[in-house]
């Protein structure tokens, strides 16, 4: 099926309109302002700040920012959990780890840290490490993305050759939200490896109803078209997955016949 791709759950940039607080009271009769610098609050700006400037492509700035959040509120698990997404993407791993250890010392049932270091760990190929973080991320009380994280956690077992973990860790985020892109693409791969195409076909017919054409599903709908034996429809496929991504894996194994 390819090697999987997991997404860590993104993380919350609140927009907050400043760092600071003002507090009216009255004093002999006239109201006075005073303005209290709340460190708090300036260091979730520059935790916004870091994230956008890292979104932009300039980690420079990016770090910068990051460091200077830490450096005013510490114990903010949302900061650490910002600092290892941006260690890991310029692959420095240890400093990533060691925020994401950070974020679970100071929150437990932090679900994004939860889910984001099992992505973290799935990618250092540490997959049963992995799973333990995605179970305690779903059994977090109150968490919002759980489907998101049994879509990971099903790429993450695929990774690791554990093809019936994936389809229950599939089955089950269809069930908490039915259209969920991957889970619907990674059953449809997982009924044709098992030698069914037409369960993939049912699979892939409800990701069309929804979904805009990608690599995969063009060649997925390519190979159980094969698989069924309809090489018109297959070819017809083939032909839409060249003409929208010429430069994807999925197309340059079409024109080469590697099935």
């Amino acid at each position: 099926m390819g090697k999987a791709v997991l997404l860590p759950a993104m993380l919350m940039v609140s927009a907050l309109a400043g760092c600071v607080s003002e507090t009216v009271y009255l004093s002999q009769g006239r109201k006075t302002g005073e303005v209290m610098f709340q460190p708090s609050q300036a260091a979730l700006t520059r935790m916004n700040l870091g994230l956008e400037y890292l979104r932009r492509g300039d980690t420079g700035q990016a770090k910068f920012n990051l460091e200077r959040a830490l450096s005013q509120d510490g114990r903010n698990p949302d900061i650490h959990l910002a600092l290892a997404y941006f260690f890991q993407s310029v692959s420095d791993h240890d400093k990533a780890e060691q925020h994401y250890r950070q974020v679970l010392q100071l929150d437990p049932q932090h679900g994004d840290g939860l889910n984001n270091y099992g992505a973290f760990l799935c990618d250092r190929e540490r997959f049963d490490e992995a799973d333990v973080m995605f179970r305690k991320a779903i059994s977090v009380f109150g968490y919002a993305k759980v489907a998101d994280t049994l879509e990971n956690a099903a790429l993450c077992a695929l990774e690791g050759g554990q093809s019936e973990a994936a389809q229950g860790y599939f089955q089950r985020a269809l069930e908490y939200s039915p259209n969920k892109p991957r889970a619907l693409l990674g059953m449809a791969g997982l009924e044709l490896e098992r030698g069914d195409p037409v369960f993939a076909r049912l699979y892939l017919d409800r990701y069309r109803q929804r979904h805009s054409p990608s690599a995969q599903s063009l060649w997925m709908t390519v190979r159980t078209a094969r698989a069924q034996g309809l090489e018109s429809e297959a070819q017809q496929a083939g032909a839409e997955l060249v003409h929208l991504f010429p430069d994807s894996e999925q197309a340059r194994r079409f024109l080469t016949h590697d099935y």
